[in-house]
C-alpha cells in the first residue's frame, strides 16, 4: 500500500471494493478497445466520464421502458380471446395402455411411462431391466415432501430378496408436492389420470403412493373418497437403508409434469363432475344468464391475494347489476371446496392451485383468472379444456413497487423464462386491472346476450 507523508496534500483513495474494481476494470478495457480500433481518436476519454455517461444512458432507457406499455406474454395472441377449443382428434385416440406407456388426455398427449422391474431406495430408483434408448422416463423422482431428490438410473444389480410387489401398479412420488404446502392442482395431475386408468382400463390396478397418508391434502383424500378409493391406496415410506428397496414388477410412473390436459374429452369430464357432485350432494345444474349473483373467490392465505378486490367487486356490481359475494377458496373439506365453485355462474379468481375445483363447476360458468404482474400460464385453461366453462385471463396491473417496475424491462416472456424474476413476481399481491376487467365483463355480456337471443331464452 502506498504511503504519503503528512502535509503532502495527497489523500488515500477510498477502496472501491471487489465489485467496484471489477466494474472499473471492465470499463477500462472498453476504453482500450476503442483506442485500438480508432487510433486517430485524439481526445483522451475519461473513465469517469464514460461511467457517468453509461449511467445516464441506462437511466434514460429505464424511464422510456417504464413509461411505455409493457410487452404482453407471447402466449396471448388476442387478449380477449375465449379459451381455445378442443383439438380435432382421430376417433381412435381413446386412452390406452401398451407395453411402454399409459396415454390419456386430449388426443392422448399425456403419456406416463410403463416400466418392468423398478426398485425404489433412498440412493436411487433402479431400472432393473435395460430401458434401451427410452427418453420418456423421468431423470429423477422426489420423496419426503420434495425434500429428497433421487436419480433414476439403469442398474441391473437388483436383489431378489428385496420387497417385490406383483401385479399392475400405479406408482406416484411427491414431485411438486412440498411438505406443508397442499397443492390440489399437482395432486390432481397424478390422481385423476390414475383414477381414469383404474376405472376404464384396468380395474385390478393397484395405487401405490410414496407418501405418508397424513401428507395428502384434505382435497386429495376427498377426491379418492369420491371414487371409493380411500382403502385402495397403499402408502409407502421410501426405504432409508441403501441395501433395501421396494420394487414393482409392472408399474406406470406418475411423476414428471404434464401439459395438464389430462381429461380426454367432455364426456369424461362430465363423468368426473357427476361422480363428485353426487358424492358431495350438490345439485347438478348448468350456468344461467342473466346472473343472480357474482363471486370474487380470493385465496385464503399466502401472498398472492387480490389486493383491490373490494374495488373490483363494486365495479362488478355496477356492470352486472347483481350482488357480488366475496369468499375465500381452497379451504375446508373437499366438498366445501367443490361447493364454493359448483353453485354459481360467474367468478373472479386469482391464479392458484385451488382453481382445480373448477373441473366440477357448472357447464357454461365464466371464470376470470387474475395473474400476477409479469406472470402468466395456460395451466387453468388446459386442465379445464373439457369442462365446458369459459376461462378468461386477466393480466395483472403494473404495481407501484420499484422492483417490479425494473423487472418490467424484461417483458412478460423474459421474466417468465428467467427463474429468479419468475419466482419473485409470482409471490406478489395481485393488482386487478379494473379497466381491463370492465372490458372483459362487457365482452362476456355481449357474447351471452347474443347467445341468449339466438336461442330464444
Amino acid at each position: 500500500m502506498e504511503m504519503h507523508p503528512p502535509g503532502s496534500g495527497k489523500r488515500r483513495k477510498r477502496g472501491r471494493g471487489k465489485v467496484g474494481r471489477e466494474v472499473w476494470a471492465w470499463m477500462a478495457e472498453r476504453v482500450e478497445w476503442v483506442r485500438v480500433l480508432a487510433p486517430s481518436f485524439s481526445t483522451r476519454v475519461s473513465v469517469h466520464h464514460l461511467v457517468i455517461g453509461s449511467l445516464v444512458f441506462l437511466l434514460l432507457t429505464t424511464i422510456v421502458f417504464l413509461l411505455s406499455p409493457e410487452s404482453l406474454p407471447g402466449s396471448i395472441a388476442t387478449y380477449y380471446q375465449s379459451p381455445v377449443g378442443s383439438r380435432s382428434c382421430p376417433p381412435s385416440t381413446k386412452p390406452y395402455v401398451d407395453a411402454h406407456a399409459y396415454c390419456t388426455g386430449e388426443c392422448n398427449t399425456e403419456c406416463f411411462p410403463r416400466v418392468r422391474n423398478i426398485c425404489f431406495a433412498s440412493d436411487k430408483v433402479r431400472l432393473c431391466d435395460d430401458p434401451g434408448s427410452r427418453s420418456d422416463l423421468p431423470k429423477f423422482m422426489r420423496f419426503f415432501g420434495e425434500s429428497l431428490t433421487v436419480p433414476v438410473e439403469r442398474d441391473t444389480n437388483c436383489n431378489i430378496g428385496w420387497h417385490w410387489v406383483s401385479g399392475f401398479s400405479l406408482v406416484m412420488d411427491q414431485r411438486w408436492l412440498p411438505a406443508g404446502k397442499p397443492n390440489p392442482h399437482h395432486e390432481a395431475e397424478k390422481l385423476i389420470p390414475a383414477i381414469l386408468l383404474k376405472q376404464f382400463l384396468n380395474q385390478s390396478a393397484n395405487l401405490q403412493w410414496f407418501a405418508a397418508k397424513m401428507e395428502v391434502s384434505r382435497w386429495g383424500k376427498g377426491l379418492l373418497s369420491a371414487f371409493d378409493l380411500t382403502g385402495k391406496v397403499r402408502y409407502h415410506a421410501l426405504p432409508i437403508h441403501k441395501d433395501d428397496s421396494i420394487c414393482f414388477k409392472d408399474a406406470v410412473l406418475f411423476s414428471a409434469p404434464t401439459h395438464v390436459r389430462y381429461v380426454p374429452d367432455g364426456k369424461t369430464n362430465a363423468w368426473l363432475r357427476s361422480q363428485v357432485l353426487s358424492y358431495c350432494k350438490i345439485e347438478p345444474r348448468n350456468a344461467s344468464w342473466p346472473l343472480s349473483r357474482a363471486i370474487v373467490l380470493d385465496r385464503s392465505s399466502g401472498p398472492r391475494k387480490l389486493a383491490n378486490k373490494l374495488d373490483a367487486g363494486k365495479l362488478m356490481e355496477k356492470l352486472l347489476q347483481v350482488p357480488v359475494e366475496h369468499r375465500s377458496g381452497g379451504i375446508g373439506s373437499f366438498c366445501e371446496q367443490v361447493r364454493s365453485v359448483a353453485e354459481d355462474d360467474f367468478f373472479v379468481v386469482p391464479h392458484g392451485s385451488q382453481n382445480v375445483n373448477f373441473l366440477f363447476a357448472r357447464p357454461g360458468a365464466v371464470v376470470i383468472e387474475v395473474f400476477p404482474y409479469l406472470y402468466h400460464t395456460d395451466a387453468f385453461r388446459n386442465f379445464t379444456h373439457a369442462a365446458d366453462i369459459d376461462v378468461l385471463p386477466l393480466l395483472g396491473a403494473k404495481p407501484d413497487g420499484m422492483w417490479l417496475r425494473l423487472a418490467s424491462l424484461l417483458g412478460w416472456d423474459g421474466c417468465f423464462h428467467w427463474q429468479p424474476c419468475k419466482n419473485y413476481v409470482r409471490l406478489q399481491p395481485l393488482q386487478i386491472d379494473l379497466v381491463k376487467l370492465e372490458q372483459l365483463i362487457r365482452v362476456v355480456q355481449k357474447k351471452r346476450s347474443s347467445l341468449r337471443a339466438e336461442l330464444g331464452w
